[in-house]
């Protein structure tokens, strides 16, 4: 388990990195919105869950891993959402793999 967290860290770094800001249109800024909000979130709980395993602490681990994880799949979705609205094709096929990451995740405990 401890080895998903820092592949998930940089497979969100990788999703922020494609992300380029440009003029829009309001779906797009409001798909884009809604994932920024959501990925900080399942972030902030996974940040939360990395420490308490760090000090010993294992309550309510899976509970926590499965919200951060929803969190996640409805954040690359709105992602997806956002890169469809735009035209752009390209970067579906690495989301949709972020997907597939963050359903592990869900599922793994």
């Amino acid at each position: 388990m401890k080895r998903l967290f820092p592949l998930l860290l940089i497979s969100l770094v990788l999703l922020f990195s494609s992300v380029i800001s440009a003029n829009a249109e309001s779906e797009f800024e409001m798909y884009l919105r809604d994932f920024y909000q959501k990925q900080e979130k399942a972030s902030n709980i996974l940040k939360e869950i990395e420490i308490d395993l760090k000090d010993g602490s294992r309550d309510r681990v899976c509970a926590r891993q499965r919200e951060a994880a929803s969190y996640g799949i409805e954040a690359t979705e709105s992602l997806i959402k956002a890169f469809k609205t735009n035209g752009s094709k390209t970067e579906i096929e690495n989301l949709q793999a972020g997907l597939d990451k963050w359903r592990e995740l869900r599922d793994y405990c």
